[in-house]
C-alpha cells in the first residue's frame, strides 16, 4: 500500500487562513478512500487545543528538535476522526494568535520541518512519499535529501512540494542556514539562495523529487516574467521536466446545496427553483428589500490587490466602477477581510447603498455559505490566481461566476455560448474595471433579458464535477512515477556503464512524458 505523509501549516477544520487549509483538509481524505495509507502533519496551533480532540487523555510522544545550539521540546498529539493527523505542539512556536507573519517565522516553521522528520523515527510510520505544501515545507525536501538519507529509515523516502501561491516565498536572512543546520555552500543560485536571502520555497522547488502546483494554466504562468516572481527562469529551465499542474477540487460534502445546514432552503439542479428561497430569506435576515427578481452579485475573498479589488476603485465612464456598478439594479453583498484601504473604501459603500448593499468585514463560513445559496453571480476579477475556490464552490451552489481569464480560473469557468448552450459563466481577459464592468453588464443583461439563458447557465453549474475523485487519482499517478522514477535512479547509480545509460534515457523520457500520463482523462 502505498504511504504518504502530507505536511502542511494549515489544514481544515483545524486552522486556516486561505485555500490550502482546503486543500489540505479535503485531498488527503478522498486519497485516503482510494486506498492510500495517508497521513497528515499540522502545527498544533494555541487556537486549537482542546477544541477538536481530548488531547488531555494522551500520552504524546516528546523528544527534543535542535534548531542550531538550540533545543526545543516536540510533543506529538494523534486523532484520526476525519483522516490520520499528527499535530506538533510547542507552545513558544504555536501558541500566538495567528499562523503567520511573525519575525521569527523563520525558525518556527524550521522547527516544524525538522520535527516532522525526526518524528519519522517514533511514529512508527515510515512513508513512501512526504507531500510538502507552500514554503512554510519547502526545508523538509532539502533536509531530506542531503541530511537524512544517511539514515536507512529515510533513504528510500521521496518528496513531493506543491506551490500553492508563488507570491509568498518564505525569505530570510543567511541566520535561517544555521537554524537549519546547513552550511554556508547553501547561499547560492543553484541551492536556496533567492536575492541575496536564503528562501524556504525555493528550497521545495530545487529539491523536491516532484514539484507540482494547483492548475494546469498556473504551470504555464508560472513559467513567464509576469507571474514567476523571480523564479520564472528557474522554472524554466531547471524545474520544468518535473513540474505538473493538477487542479484542485472542493469537499463536495460540505459544500452541497442539497444538504448544507447553513443555507435557508436545501437545493439541487432538479429543484433549481428553490435557490431563489435563498435570496428572498437573505434579504429578509440581513435588511435588504425583498425581490426575487433583482440581480444579486456576491464576493466572498481576502480584499486585497490579487484578488482584482484595485479594478473596483478605477473610474467608469466618469464614474466611480461601484457607483457605476449600482447604477444598475442589483444587490451587492461582499463577505472578507483585507487592506485597510479597501475595507474603509467598502464601509462607505455599505453606507451610501443601505439599502442594497451588505458588506461584511469579517469570515464567517455559515454566512458565506448562505451568501453562496443566496447569490445569483459570484465575482472573481483576480490578477492572478493560482486555482480559485470560490468559484467552484459558487458554481457547486448554481451561481454563476464572473471572473478574469487566469490561472485556475480560465481551467475551471467557459464562457457561455448562447448558441450551444454551453457554458459555466463570463469571462474577461484584459485586466481592467472596464472589462469587469463590461462583463457585470452581460451578466446583468441575460438575467433579466435571457432568463432561460441563465438559468441553463445555473443547470450547467450544478452539473459539474467538482469533488477531488479525479484529481486524487492524478496524485496517486504522480506518487507512484516519483517513486518508479527513483526506483531508475536506484539501478543508475549500479557501476554499469551501460545499465546507467539505459537508466538514464528511460528517466529523461519518464520525466518529459510525465505531466501528460498524470493529466491523462481517467
Amino acid at each position: 500500500m502505498l504511504k504518504c505523509l502530507f505536511v502542511s501549516t494549515e489544514v481544515a477544520p483545524y486552522a486556516k487562513t486561505g485555500g490550502l487549509a482546503d486543500v489540505a483538509g479535503a485531498l488527503p481524505k478522498e486519497l485516503l478512500a482510494q486506498g492510500v495509507d495517508i497521513r497528515v502533519a499540522m502545527p498544533y496551533y494555541g487556537m486549537m487545543q482542546g477544541k477538536y480532540f481530548d488531547d488531555s487523555a494522551q500520552s504524546p510522544i516528546n523528544f527534543d528538535v535542535f534548531l542550531g545550539w538550540k533545543q526545543h521540546n516536540v510533543s506529538i498529539f494523534y486523532d484520526d476522526k476525519i483522516v490520520p493527523t499528527y499535530f506538533y505542539k510547542n507552545d513558544h512556536f504555536y501558541y500566538r494568535g495567528g499562523l503567520y507573519g511573525y519575525d521569527d517565522d523563520y525558525e518556527r516553521f524550521a522547527f516544524f520541518c525538522k520535527a516532522v522528520l525526526d518524528s519519522i523515527q517514533y511514529i512508527d510510520f515510515i512513508p513512501d512519499i512526504i507531500h510538502c505544501n507552500d514554503w512554510q515545507t519547502g526545508p523538509i525536501c532539502v533536509l531530506l535529501k542531503d541530511k537524512y538519507k544517511w539514515d536507512k529509515r529515510y533513504e528510500n523516502i521521496r518528496s513531493v512540494f506543491t506551490i500553492h501561491n508563488m507570491k509568498f516565498q518564505g525569505v530570510f536572512g543567511d541566520y535561517a542556514l544555521n537554524t537549519l543546520g546547513l552550511g554556508g555552500e547553501y547561499k547560492s543560485t543553484d541551492k536556496i539562495e533567492f536575492n541575496g536571502g536564503i528562501s524556504y520555497l525555493k528550497a521545495g522547488l530545487v529539491y523536491a523529487d516532484f514539484v507540482t502546483t494547483v492548475s494546469p494554466s498556473y504551470v504555464e504562468e508560472l513559467k513567464t516574467y509576469e507571474y514567476g516572481c523571480g523564479f520564472d527562469g528557474l522554472l524554466r529551465d531547471t524545474v520544468s521536466s518535473r513540474m505538473v499542474g493538477i487542479l484542485n477540487g472542493i469537499d463536495t460534502e460540505k459544500y452541497n446545496p442539497a444538504d448544507d445546514p447553513y443555507i435557508y432552503e436545501a437545493y439541487d439542479v432538479d429543484h433549481i427553483w428553490n435557490k431563489e428561497k435563498n435570496k428572498l430569506e437573505f434579504q429578509k435576515e440581513f435588511g435588504l428589500k425583498q425581490n426575487s427578481r433583482t440581480m444579486m452579485i456576491g464576493i466572498i475573498s481576502r480584499i486585497t490587490d490579487q484578488k482584482g479589488f484595485d479594478l473596483m476603485k478605477q473610474t467608469i465612464e466618469g464614474k466611480w466602477f461601484m457607483d457605476k456598478l449600482m447604477d444598475l439594479n442589483v444587490q451587492f453583498v461582499l463577505l472578507g477581510t483585507g487592506d485597510y484601504e479597501y475595507e474603509n473604501m467598502f464601509k462607505h459603500f455599505n453606507y451610501v447603498y443601505g439599502d442594497r448593499a451588505r458588506v461584511f468585514l469579517d469570515f464567517n463560513e455559515a454566512l458565506a455559505q448562505k451568501i453562496y445559496a443566496a447569490c445569483d453571480v459570484f465575482l472573481m476579477p483576480s490578477a492572478f490566481e493560482p486555482c480559485g475556490l470560490g468559484q467552484l464552490i459558487a458554481m457547486r451552489y448554481g451561481t454563476v461566476p464572473i471572473v478574469r481569464k487566469t490561472g485556475g480560473l480560465k481551467d475551471t469557468v467557459i464562457h457561455y455560448n448562447y448558441q450551444t448552450k454551453q457554458g459555466t459563466g463570463f469571462e474577461f481577459e484584459d485586466y481592467s474595471g472596464y472589462w469587469l464592468y463590461q462583463k457585470i453588464k452581460e451578466a446583468y443583461d441575460c438575467y433579466n433579458y435571457d432568463h432561460e439563458d441563465f438559468k441553463q447557465i445555473m443547470k450547467n453549474d450544478m452539473s459539474q464535477s467538482y469533488g477531488w475523485n479525479v484529481s486524487a487519482k492524478k496524485y496517486i499517478r504522480l506518487y507512484e512515477s516519483v517513486l518508479a522514477i527513483s526506483n531508475l535512479w536506484n539501478q543508475a547509480n549500479l557501476d554499469v556503464t551501460n545499465i546507467w545509460k539505459e537508466c538514464a534515457d528511460e528517466i529523461y523520457r519518464v520525466k518529459v512524458n510525465l505531466g501528460k500520463y498524470i493529466n491523462n482523462d481517467m
